[in-house]
């Protein structure tokens, strides 16, 4: 499965194109990312670092390959306080064989360092949070082409001194209520009847920082919204130390700026509804610390990538900085992501996203498959047509298998499926040369369902699905099925033989793939399987859980008990995998010829940014941000 691009960052992409522009940067790390000036009115700009040389000779061949000497250079680096621990730990790495290639790196922050970049101050720019479109706007004013690279997660830390002995989780509503703007929370017991009567202080970023960005989008609700007395800063080791130094104190910046302080500050893990979770690598990675995972990038000028050693520093940067990340107590990306970014490097004009600028889309986007995928898709497919009304989205429900055939010949551009591609479905593709890219959009809980006039079954074994659902089962009452069951019969609905629900189901019930029986009510819509077996009192049936979601008027969901106790599909459920084995990944696979249309990568990309919002609406689960991300990315990079 080729998962790429978040989560939550269903808003952005993991590769693009831009230039960063600062050659100052301080010796301490700064705070997540902004402007030289503190807004606690410190004044003070951080000082000009620059990757110091080892020492060491130029002959030995760098990790890019590359042996040569660049001779006397600069790349000017500026931006986020939070990107600097890790793109400083590279220059130093690199210089160490290149030293005749000076690399300062500043930290201006995310907004000082694009203020700089987009109009061609520096060759790259840190940032962790990505370009606005009035930057964007600016960059293209003054001709400026960039890509836009995610370099590696960071999971935005709450933090209060070790010396506060009663604060170790707040929620997302809590954090609101203390950082809102207008907020007048000054007391501890005003955030909760509990904690002691003591004076609460506030610590952060300043307002050009893209962690104050970041934060105040995710837990005020719009961007820039917050409270502003507070003790602000640029640099994030005078936050460390004005935190750390107060026992009444709560602050947040970037996870590596607390793993670097473990010793002075205190953790306070955050719940947005699914328990207390603090930020660690695993957290951060898997985005259950929701909502506060984030990535961080880098934006390089296209102009400065043709200069050698500048496309050489961002080849040594995706081989060596994951590593480097993880030193640093951020979290790396996967292989092939780094892989991805290598290959826009290598070649940055072909994948350049232009400034947001009004473009007349048109055409047709033809998708078949999966019925299951189908809510997701269509609800994704009418928004893109509000935004490019010029563009026809029809979308079939032939299910997995049928729009398999037709993807496999060329008819369609994209296939919605419920289960991944066979591997005679991909020989027939390849012999018809027929190149894809596959997607996970979602994830599905297949649910067990009965009319609401049932009132005797809550919960099925999978022993017990299989004894009615198997081939060659002749159960067709249910006290056959369980003796305390009534004497009543028992009627079967369910998808057809063409459906990836159907091989998901029969795979997982039954132990192999299609074997069934035959006779149950079968069909590829879904909508149809629900008008029956809302109507029949004594019906069974199953299909994907938006179904279920849409109509729990007419429907009972029955749990299904897998050994470990009967459980129901729900969002926690079916995202943590106990609802097994019936928690599945939802897909649709791309023509890479039809990717290279503008309006199918323009409709791709727009179902990355805004697929995961949509399958939670329409009853499925979305993936992390992190996997969104990652998947734009493959999406852009093919």
């Amino acid at each position: 499965m080729f998962q790429t691009f978040t989560t939550k960052y269903s808003k952005w992409a993991l590769v693009a194109v831009s230039v960063l522009m600062i050659g100052v940067i301080a010796a301490c790390g700064g705070d997540d990312d902004d402007s030289p000036e503190s807004s606690s009115g410190s004044g003070a700009a951080p000082t000009a670092t620059t990757a110091a040389s080892s020492g060491s000779s130029s002959s030995g061949s760098s990790s890019s390959g590359s042996s040569a000497s660049f001779g006397a250079s600069e790349i000017t680096i500026d931006g986020s306080s939070t990107v600097f621990p890790v793109t400083q730990a590279v220059a130093e790495e690199f210089r160490k064989e290149h030293p005749e290639v000076q690399i300062p790196v500043g930290i201006s922050g995310s907004g000082g360092g694009f203020k700089r970049f987009v109009v061609g101050e520096t060759d790259i720019s840190n940032a962790s949070r990505p370009i606005k479109d009035s930057e964007r706007e600016l960059a293209a004013e003054n001709g400026i082409q960039f890509i836009e690279l995610i370099v590696a997660w960071d999971g935005l830390s709450v933090v209060t001194s070790t010396s506060n002995d009663f604060v170790d989780c707040l929620t997302t509503d809590e954090l609101k209520a203390i950082w809102d703007a207008g907020s007048t929370v000054d007391n501890w017991n005003q955030v909760r009847s509990s904690f002691p009567d003591k004076a609460i202080r506030l610590y952060g970023p300043d307002t050009d920082s893209g962690t104050f960005d970041y934060f105040t989008d995710e837990i005020n609700g719009e961007e820039d919204r917050s409270r502003s007395d507070y003790t602000a800063s640029a640099d994030d080791n005078t936050l460390v130390q004005g935190i750390a130094g107060d026992g009444g104190s709560l602050g947040y910046f970037g996870y590596a700026y607390y793993a670097e302080n473990a010793d002075k500050l205190k953790l306070v893990a955050v719940d947005s509804g699914s328990g207390c979770i603090q930020p660690t690598n695993t957290t951060i990675n898997d985005g259950t610390y929701s909502p506060l995972s984030r990535p961080l990038f880098i934006y390089a000028n296209i102009d400065s990538i043709n200069r050698p050693e500048v496309q050489a520093f961002l080849e040594f940067y995706m081989e060596e900085g994951g590593e480097l990340a993880n030193e640093v107590g951020y979290v790396a990306l996967s292989d092939s992501d780094y892989a991805a970014n290598t290959s826009l490097i290598k070649n940055p004009v072909a994948d350049i996203k232009e400034p947001a600028v009004e473009v007349e889309l048109s055409g047709t986007i033809e998708i078949d498959g999966s019925s299951t995928v189908f809510p997701v898709t269509q609800a994704v497919a009418e928004e893109f047509r509000v935004e490019h009304p010029g563009v026809q989205i029809p979308v079939g429900i032939s299910g997995s298998g049928g729009g398999f055939k037709r993807f496999t010949v060329g008819e369609i551009d994209i296939s919605d499926a419920s289960r991944a591609i066979k591997d005679s479905e991909a020989e027939v593709a390849a012999s018809n040369g027929i190149e894809f890219i596959e997607v996970t959009v979602a994830w599905d809980g297949l649910s067990v369902v009965t009319s609401k006039s049932n009132d005797f079954v809550d919960c099925l074994t999978t022993e017990e699905l299989k004894l009615i659902w198997d081939a060659g089962s002749t159960v067709d009452n249910w006290n056959q099925v369980r003796s305390s069951f009534p004497d009543k019969p028992l009627r079967l609905y369910g998808p057809d033989t063409d459906s990836g629900t159907f091989d998901y189901f029969t795979d997982e019930i039954n132990g192999e793939e299609d074997r069934s029986r035959s006779d149950y009510t079968a069909s590829a819509d879904d909508n149809t399987l629900v008008q029956g077996i809302g109507c029949d009192g004594g019906s069974l049936g199953y299909f994907g859980y938006a179904y279920y979601a849409e109509n729990t008027d007419k429907l009972k969901l029955v749990a299904v008990d897998s050994g470990s106790g009967c459980v129901s599909p729900n969002n926690t459920t079916i995202n943590d995998g106990t609802y097994s084995p019936l928690s599945r990944p939802l897909f649709i696979y791309v023509s890479k010829a039809s990717n290279e249309r503008p309006e199918v990568r323009a409709f791709l990309e727009f179902y990355m940014e805004h697929g995961g919002e949509l399958a939670e609406e329409v009853g499925y689960v979305a993936l992390s941000d992190e996997d969104y991300a990652s998947q734009l990315a493959t999406i852009q990079a093919n």
